[in-house]
């Protein structure tokens, strides 16, 4: 048989970072004539990244490839017993106070700790020693000395890290990798504006964090929740995130807009507008030119979604101002209530014009709004397809504070396309425009998926927001993980669906992303295929449940319309919460938020 050809620390370093940790120098071709590779890796790897997010990157990717974690025993008075099998690890109380007092002062100044330097020349020793953990497990000998260094290291980094993806602020003046960051990408509203509105396309964002580390190999995110359960990478850290290679999923972290609202200072109103109200049969057709075919596509076949419900643009948009009055009356009604903050629509209910001429309409109606969500048939390119948009503005609720009606527009692409199975299309009455009984026949959705991507949007002072689109939130990967490492706050899941209930699917998924990493999701439906589905007395009773809500208590609450209700008015409020790393680090500025009531407009 031939050799398994096993991978060493070191190059999985050289494969992290590439051009040395120290990189102001060509590599050249290769080593000097005559030089070892030895004293090649000591003189380009030789000493610890200059960054803190490229030492994170890198022993975040040692962790994460060699499985090293799973033999580290959090408990800091566990004894390291060479007898014991598996071998496991640990790091006293003391020496978890040198790390994070080390990482709070490289946090404050630009030198390299002398803590990491010396625990990196541990890494460098171990350079040719193999990284899989597995293999590292002998009766009789201790885990090596290389993991724990590893895991010191990225508590290090991690603590240096704190404030990552925020602005600079008052109470921490002196963070130097915040403010070198936000220099070169917290500038909003330096792309172009989109014509006739305020929007302003958002520009392409960091896809990591690193400097120097290669994103081609795992990539480095802000954080915002920590896991509670589990044993893995994501709830060992605190201020940041490892992320797999860019080419699965490309994140951005959009640098947070001016806003000068902390959470615990108003609620979080959503207005939700489920549209459209109707799904009539022309709306849904067939691909021309990919029906089901036996030798070509057996038992399957491609359908489009035409927007015949936006063919009085005039008439729609005078119907969501009409919505959105009602809610500022709603809330005005409210002794302790403050600004409507949000609006969302579901999955493919506007265009990307159409959203900015909204959005630019209701922020003259109220200048305390924060944030739009829509699914949308066209993106800021002029594309078709299924799209996310996301609109974004900066708040200022100071006495006589200016209104700044600009906002970031962004867009992102469906990660995964709707397939249509017999079942589907029975409870949604669409057998007579897509075909299925007879033969069995799925009808997939037209759509091209190309890079995938995901937005993450700092709010407020520490709250983090990102949205998916119906199978996104179904399908598992990509996306999934890279949720629990980051940990947003809240999630809008926007569906074109039946019924939103506890025992359908949509519940299912946003209860494991509540569970862990204590993400409240929210799930958004249309009327339209609810409808049909009432029509077609699916269910014993009409549903008029166009929306869910699921937060880390466990609790899952339908939301629906009265009748004759185009609109609901939801109401979260935020709740201080302390989240934990496994190595006992507490997040003190964590927050949850959480269902407060709901209004059928």
């Amino acid at each position: 048989m031939p050799e398994i050809r096993e991978l060493k620390v070191g190059l999985a370093i050289q494969n992290m970072l590439p051009e040395g940790t120290y990189p102001f120098f060509d590599l050249g071709e290769g080593a000097i004539p005559g030089q070892t590779p030895e004293l090649t890796f000591r003189e380009h790897w030789g000493a610890p990244p200059v960054w803190p997010t490229d030492l994170f990157a890198v022993t975040a990717h040692l962790i994460y490839t060699s499985g090293l974690l799973t033999y580290f025993e959090p408990d800091p008075d566990h004894s390291d017993n060479t007898d014991a099998y598996p071998p496991c690890f640990s790091i006293s109380k003391q020496e978890r106070d040198e790390c994070l007092a080390a990482g709070a002062t490289w946090a404050t100044k630009k030198s390299v700790p002398g803590l990491a330097t010396t625990l990196w020349k541990v890494l460098v020793k171990a350079h040719k020693q193999t990284l899989r953990a597995s293999l590292n497990t002998k009766r009789g000998s201790a885990a090596p000395a290389w993991w724990a260094a590893a895991v010191k290291l990225i508590l290090i980094a991690d603590e240096a890290c704190v404030g990552l993806g925020a602005r600079a602020s008052a109470e921490h003046p002196d963070r130097w990798m915040i403010d070198q960051f936000e220099i070169f990408n917290a500038a909003p509203f330096s792309g172009k504006t989109l014509s006739g509105t305020t929007a302003y396309r958002a520009g392409r964002q960091r896809a990591t964090f690193g400097v120097f580390s290669d994103p081609d190999v795992g990539c480095v995110q802000p954080k915002s929740r920590i896991s509670s359960v589990g044993c893995n990478l994501r709830n060992l850290t605190r201020n940041a995130a490892y992320i797999p290679h860019v080419g699965s999923v490309r994140c951005h972290w959009q640098q947070p807009i001016a806003q000068k609202v902390g959470e615990e200072a108003d609620d979080l109103d959503v207005l939700i507008v489920p549209l459209p109200f109707e799904m009539k049969d022309a709306w849904i057709v067939q691909d021309s030119n990919s029906k089901p075919e036996p030798t070509k596509r057996p038992n399957w076949g491609n359908f489009e979604i035409r927007q015949g419900w936006l063919e009085d643009e005039k008439g729609l948009i005078e119907l969501i101002l009409g919505e959105f009055r009602k809610a500022l009356a709603a809330l005005k009604a409210r002794r302790t209530a403050g600004a409507l903050n949000g609006v969302v629509f579901p999955e493919y209910a506007l265009t990307e014009p159409l959203f900015n001429k909204i959005c630019s309409y209701l922020k003259k109606e109220e200048p305390g709004l924060e944030f739009a969500i829509s699914g949308s048939s066209s993106n800021c390119e002029g594309e078709t397809g299924n799209f996310v948009l996301t609109a974004m503005w900066p708040v200022d609720r100071t006495v006589n504070a200016p209104v700044d009606d600009r906002f970031l527009l962004t867009s992102r692409r469906k990660h995964h396309r709707w397939k249509l199975s017999p079942s589907q299309i029975k409870t949604y009455d669409l057998d007579n425009i897509l075909p299925s009984l007879k033969d069995g026949s799925s009808w997939w959705e037209r759509h091209t998926i190309a890079q995938r991507e995901i937005h993450f949007f700092h709010f407020r002072k520490t709250s983090v927001l990102t949205s998916m689109i119906c199978e996104d939130l179904a399908r598992s990967d990509p996306c999934h993980d890279i949720l629990r490492a980051i940990g947003p706050n809240l999630l809008f899941a926007l569906l074109m669906d039946g019924p939103q209930t506890a025992n359908r699917w949509p519940a299912r998924y946003a209860a494991t992303l509540a569970d862990d990493p204590g993400t409240s999701v929210l799930t958004v439906t249309s009327m339209g295929l609810m409808d049909r589905t009432n029509k077609a007395k699916i269910y014993d009773k009409p549903s008029y449940t166009v929306a869910m809500w699921r937060d880390e208590t466990g609790v899952t609450r339908p939301l629906g319309l009265d009748e004759g209700s185009k609109s609901i008015l939801l109401t979260l409020k935020p709740h201080a919460i302390v989240d934990q790393t496994i190595d006992g680090r507490a997040n003190t500025q964590s927050w949850s938020w959480r269902y407060e009531q709901c209004i059928s407009l």
